[in-house]
C-alpha cells in the first residue's frame, strides 16, 4: 500500500509540474484556446487522473480484499461510473475546442463528405490523409448537422466531432468490465472499466484534444481479443477495420500475421488455422473492397494504395512531438533523410523496425501457447514508438489500454503498473503539445520526457522480454505438433 501511495504521489507532482508550464504559456497556437478554457480542461482532466490512480490502488490490493470476487451484478454501478466519466467529458468538449488544425480537418470532412457524397469526396483538392473507414462515421456526423441545423463553427459540432472517440471509449470500458467479471468477479471489472473510463491519457485525447485514437485502439483491441480467442475471421474483420480507420493499425501487423502463422504449429490446429488464414483473407479482401468502394468516384481502382502510401510519406520528420529516443538526441522536428552518425534518420527507423520485428517473431513463438497477445501487442508498438521515426505524441496511447487489457487477463501487477505509467507520460506528452507556443514542443519538456519514457521503456521490455522468452525456442514443422 505505502508504494501504490508513494506511486501516486509522485505522478501526482509530475502532473502538477506539467500542468504548471503549461498554465504559464498565454499563447496556446495550436489550440487558440483562451487561459480560463485551458484551466478548465487541466483541471477536469486532473481530476480524471486522480480517479484513475484510485482505481489503480485499489487495484494493487485486489488480492487482500474478497471484495473483488463478488459475483453480483454491478451494471448499475459501471453505468454511475460511465454517467460520470461522459459528463466530465462533455463539459470539457464543450468548453475546449480542441487541437484547431484536428478539429477543423473533421468537422470540414464531415461537411464535405455529406455535401459532396463519398464519391466526390477524394476527388476535390481539399486535404485528406485519413483512410475511408472514418469518412463513414464522419458523413453520418455531417447529416446530423444538417438535419438539426447545427452551426459549423459552434461548441455543439465541437461536441459532436468528439463524440465518436467518447462512444469508443466506453464501449472498451464495458467489454473491459465484462471480461473481467469472468476472470474474477463483478468489482474487478468494475475497477479495471474504471482504468479505461479515467485513463487521463485517452481523456485528454478525445474530450481535449479531440482526436480518435480511441476508435482506433478499440478496433486493435477486438482484433487481438478475437485472435486470443483463435477466433480468426473476427480477428481479421476487426484489424480491417482498424486499417480503414488509422494507417497506424500497419504497426500491429507483425503480431496479427504471426497469429495466423503459429496457428499451424498448434497440435490439431492445421484445419483451423488453414480455414483463418484463408477465411482471414478473404474477410480482408472483401471489408477493404466494400470499404473503398463507395469512394473510389472516377479515380482509378487501386487509388487506395496511393493514399496509404501519400500519408505514411507525408510527415517525413524524424519524431513529431513523439518523446522517444529520436526525439532525446535531437530529432524532434528534424528531417528524416538528415545524417545522424554514418546514416539518416531513416534507415535508423527501419533497422530498429526490424530488430523490433525480429524480437517479436522469437517472444511470439516462445509464448505462443499463452496467446498473449496483449502484451505482445503492446510490447511492438511500445517498441516501434520508441525506436522508430516519424512517430506522433499520440502514437503511444495504444499501450496504456493494451497492457489494461493484459492485465484482465494475467493479473500481472507489473501490466498493471506499466498500464499506469505509459498512461501518464502518455497524457504529459500530448499536453506539453497541445499547450505548446507553437507545432514543436520546447527542448527542455522534450528532453525531460524522452528521458522518463527511454528509462521506463527499458526497464519494461526486460520485463516483458524475461517473461514471454521463459520457453526454449524450438522451431518445428507442422507435423511435429507440441505435446
Amino acid at each position: 500500500m505505502r508504494k501504490a501511495f508513494c506511486f501516486a504521489a509522485i505522478v501526482i507532482l509530475i502532473l502538477s509540474l506539467v500542468c504548471t508550464t503549461a498554465l504559464a504559456d498565454d499563447s496556446f497556437k495550436p489550440s487558440h484556446a483562451t487561459p480560463g478554457q485551458t484551466t478548465l480542461a487541466t483541471i477536469v482532466t486532473m481530476v480524471a487522473a486522480a480517479l484513475f490512480i484510485a482505481a489503480f490502488v485499489l487495484l494493487r490490493r485486489r488480492e487482500k480484499s474478497r471484495l473483488f470476487a463478488e459475483k453480483d451484478r454491478l451494471w448499475p454501478m459501471l453505468l454511475a461510473l460511465c454517467v460520470l466519466a461522459v459528463g466530465l467529458r462533455v463539459v470539457v468538449a464543450l468548453t475546449y475546442e480542441g487541437y484547431a488544425t484536428d478539429i477543423a480537418c473533421f468537422k470540414g470532412w464531415s461537411t464535405a463528405a455529406f455535401e459532396l457524397g463519398p464519391s466526390g469526396f477524394y476527388t476535390t483538392d481539399m486535404f485528406a490523409d485519413y483512410p475511408p473507414g472514418y469518412m463513414y462515421i464522419l458523413y453520418v456526423l455531417g447529416w446530423l448537422r444538417q438535419v438539426f441545423a447545427i452551426e459549423a463553427g459552434g461548441a455543439v459540432f465541437t461536441l459532436l466531432v468528439k463524440l465518436p472517440s467518447i462512444i469508443a471509449e466506453v464501449v472498451t470500458a464495458v467489454i473491459i468490465y465484462r471480461i473481467g467479471k469472468k476472470q474474477i468477479g463483478g468489482m474487478f471489472g468494475l475497477m479495471c472499466a474504471a482504468l479505461i473510463l479515467f485513463n487521463p491519457a485517452m481523456f485528454f485525447n478525445s474530450s481535449v484534444w479531440g482526436q480518435i485514437d480511441a476508435v482506433f485502439i478499440l478496433f486493435m483491441a477486438l482484433t487481438l481479443l478475437y485472435l486470443k480467442k483463435e477466433n480468426f475471421l473476427l480477428g481479421a474483420l476487426f484489424f480491417t477495420f482498424g486499417l480503414l480507420i488509422k494507417p497506424q493499425a500497419i504497426m500491429f501487423a507483425p503480431v496479427v500475421g504471426l497469429a495466423y502463422v503459429y496457428a499451424l504449429f498448434k497440435r490439431g490446429g492445421m484445419k483451423k488455422a488453414l480455414v483463418g488464414i484463408f477465411g482471414g483473407a478473404a474477410v480482408f479482401a472483401a471489408v477493404i473492397a466494400l470499404g473503398v468502394w463507395p469512394f473510389t468516384g472516377s479515380q482509378h481502382p487501386l487509388w487506395i494504395i496511393d493514399k496509404y502510401a501519400g500519408t505514411v510519406n507525408y510527415y517525413q520528420y524524424t519524431s513529431l512531438n513523439a518523446f522517444n529516443l529520436f526525439a532525446l538526441i535531437g530529432g524532434n522536428f528534424a528531417d528524416a533523410n538528415q545524417p545522424f552518425l554514418f546514416l539518416d534518420y531513416t534507415t535508423w527507423g527501419w533497422i530498429f523496425i526490424g530488430v523490433v520485428c525480429a524480437a517479436v517473431v522469437i517472444l511470439q513463438w516462445r509464448s505462443r501457447e499463452r496467446r498473449p497477445m496483449f502484451e505482445l501487442g503492446a510490447f511492438l508498438i511500445l517498441s516501434v514508438f520508441m525506436l522508430a521515426h516519424a512517430m506522433h505524441e499520440r502514437y503511444i496511447l495504444p499501450v496504456g489500454v493494451l497492457l489494461t487489457f493484459a492485465y484482465v487477463f494475467s493479473r500481472d501487477k507489473a501490466a498493471l503498473l506499466f498500464a499506469a505509467a505509459f498512461s501518464l507520460t502518455g497524457l504529459a506528452g500530448q499536453m506539453v503539445t497541445l499547450y505548446a507556443e507553437g507545432v514543436n514542443v520546447a527542448p527542455t519538456p522534450t528532453t525531460i520526457l524522452s528521458l522518463i519514457n527511454l528509462a521506463l521503456y527499458i526497464i519494461y521490455a526486460a520485463v516483458t522480454i524475461k517473461k514471454l522468452s521463459s520457453k526454449k525456442v524450438l522451431i518445428k514443422s507442422p507435423a511435429m505438433h507440441d505435446k
